[in-house]
């Protein structure tokens, strides 16, 4: 993945109301490969803009599970005005701890006809992969 400081578009996900949110308020984020207006594989860098818990400082194993709850949304495969995405779970592998403040994420969601699905992420910071997350998703229409 290029270096956070070589990205600069923020990631906006089709659908998802620009308002007071974790996504568009509690993280910046930068798009590092893909077309988050389009469904499919994408990467992108998160960063924390405030703690996860009041007075405490985030740490390491903090800031990548707070980016790998974004892979489904980042790879995208149905538009989110015409269907929720239910996490039913959300799982991290960490090979070792994240360094700095940016996690990447290298996203792909697959959803089966029947309604499940699964969003894979590697996950990433400036010195190269660290680990995976997977999330097991529910999806139906709005």
């Amino acid at each position: 993945m290029p270096a956070p400081s070589d990205c600069t578009a923020p990631l906006r996900i089709p659908g998802l109301p620009d308002v007071r949110s974790f996504y568009y308020t509690a993280t910046e984020s930068r798009v590092a490969a893909g077309d988050a207006a389009a469904p499919g594989p994408a990467a992108a860098w998160f960063r924390l803009r405030v703690p996860l818990v009041a007075g405490a400082a985030n740490s390491p194993a903090m800031r990548a599970a707070a980016a790998a709850d974004f892979g489904n949304g980042l790879s995208w495969v149905l538009p989110a005005e015409r269907f929720n995405f239910a996490n039913a779970d959300l799982s991290l592998q960490l090979a070792r701890q994240p360094v700095g403040e940016w996690v990447g994420l290298d996203a792909v969601t697959t959803i089966a006809p029947d309604g499940s699905g699964c969003a894979f992420s590697q996950l990433h910071d400036e010195r190269g992969r660290f680990g995976f997350a997977t999330q097991t998703l529910l999806v139906f229409a709005r």
